[in-house]
């Protein structure tokens, strides 16, 4: 056993023996009761001094597992913790704020493991915190419930929203139909109020008003398709709409039939009086010529010719007022054959001349494939008549797409017109040029007019003095 100097004892010395094998090497002194007595109270003290430290490391270890259990305690609060707070997505910053008053405290406890006394305030401390955090987690909880309850509710009230829906869906989708139909018999109406003549100015202005009234109509409709609430109110204006249209359509049927026996009523009226004029300016000619002179003689040429260009104007009137009646024959039209077909009816008119014909590829379009033939016939035929006076004519014809509807065009570099006068284009014996100047009676473009309307498109025109003239018309798809 080594042994300690300066009368230091180690703390683990606990028997006497020990006691005394720690003590420095002393000379026995004989004869010294005193010391002796010394020496055993010195023993008496370590021993005490022993078992108090004993006492203090047990305090000690009983500390340290103190320490360990809050260690544990506050690991197993941070967990807890933790949870609330994935729970609690609320009380998110609470909690966090919580998080880092823990972890001070966690390392204020590293930091004082030997002050018990403290680290007990902060355990009373930290449990008042649990108890709030509790009826935080409480008070949060009857939240939770009551959120349930009232999405509960709402999930209730959404049921009834959509079976709501589901039966105004039903609604729509019967006044989509109601709407569809009643678009059908516009549609038909239309078509009806445009086969009116436009030849009388009244009617031009009557079927203009029709054709503004057809367009609010479909701008209500599609604003009926949006807007369900206004429907009923809307719909009952259109009924009224219908109702005053077929009025209208009923008087105009009885004003297309009084003007068609107007129209045969004049040719046939007038063609007998022209009969007679030609015959006996004919037999005049015949049988009389040597008895004239020069001048007698062209006055009576002038009378057989104006006699000739009367029965044209009558047949041609005869031709227009015919398109009118004629019902439509729609098949499928390869656009490309039928021009191609009407180009080589004008094989004659175009020998000798210098003509440059370009055609775009045209779309096929449904339509009477007739009828439709007799539009290119005018307009192509418009086109190589007005321009044969340029030394080099140059016809294009081509079409694009617009929306729902197909335009076609026919473009020359002929003598083309004045802007200012294109609404009488397709005005019946309309002309823009002297008869001297080019041959006509002015009725071809009145009959484009006429087939395109019945088809449901439109027709019109573009052009400058001198520098050619460009004619559309549509047809829809």
């Amino acid at each position: 056993m080594k042994k300690v100097k300066n009368g230091n004892i180690p703390p683990a010395l606990t028997t006497g023996k020990q006691i005394e094998e720690a003590l420095p090497e002393q000379k026995p002194r004989i004869g010294f009761p005193f010391q002796k007595r010394e020496k055993e109270n010195r023993a008496d003290e370590l021993i005490l001094a022993n078992k108090e430290l004993a006492f203090q490391n047990r305090e000690k270890e009983k500390r340290a597992d103190e320490l360990m259990l809050a260690n544990k305690e506050l690991a197993f609060q941070n967990q807890e913790k933790e949870k609330r707070a994935e729970e609690l997505i609320i009380a998110n910053k609470e909690l966090a704020f919580q998080n880092l008053e823990k972890e001070k405290r966690a390392e204020e406890l590293i930091i004082a493991n030997k002050e018990l006394a403290f680290q007990n305030r902060e355990k009373e401390k930290r449990a008042d915190e649990l108890i709030i955090a509790n009826k935080e987690l409480a008070y949060q909880n009857k939240e939770k419930e009551k959120r349930a309850e009232e999405l509960s509710i709402a999930n209730r009230k959404l049921a009834i929203q959509n079976q709501e829906k589901e039966k105004r869906a039903k609604e729509l989708i019967i006044a989509n139909k109601e709407l569809a139909f009643q678009n059908r018999e516009k549609e038909k109406r239309a078509d009806e109020l445009i086969i009116a003549n436009k030849e009388l100015a009244f009617q031009n202005r009557e079927k203009e008003k029709r054709a503004d009234e057809l367009n609010v109509a479909d701008k209500e409709l599609d604003y009926q398709n949006e807007e369900k609430e206004k429907r009923a109110a809307e719909l009952v204006i259109v009924n009224k709409e219908l109702v005053f249209q077929n009025e209208e359509k009923e008087k105009q049927k009885a004003e297309n039939k009084e003007l068609e026996a107007f129209s045969y009523s004049v040719s046939h009226d007038l063609r007998a009086p022209l009969r007679h004029i030609g015959g006996f300016v004919n037999l005049l000619i015949k049988n009389n010529s040597s008895q004239l002179d020069e001048k007698g003689l062209r006055y009576l040429n002038i009378i057989s010719e104006s006699y000739c260009e009367m029965g044209n104007l009558i047949d041609a009137l005869l031709n227009f007022s015919r398109l009118s009646r004629t019902e439509l024959q729609r098949t499928k039209i390869n656009s490309n054959n039928l021009v191609n077909q009407v180009l080589k009816t004008f094989s004659v008119d175009a020998d000798g001349r210098n003509i440059e014909i370009n055609i775009q590829k045209l779309p096929d379009v449904k339509g009477d494939e007739t009828l439709i033939s007799q539009v290119w016939v005018n307009l192509i035929s418009n086109a190589i008549k007005y321009s044969r006076n340029k030394e080099k004519s140059v016809i294009n014809i081509g079409s694009n797409m617009d929306n729902n509807k197909t335009i076609f065009f026919v473009q020359d570099n002929g003598a083309g017109f004045d802007m200012k006068y294109a609404n009488k284009l397709f005005g019946v014996f309309q002309r823009l040029h002297k008869a001297r100047e080019f041959e006509g009676i002015g009725i071809g473009l009145a009959n484009v007019n006429r087939i395109i309307v019945r088809h449901g498109g439109e027709c019109w025109a573009e052009g400058e003095v001198d520098k050619g003239a460009t004619f559309f018309f549509s047809i829809p798809n």
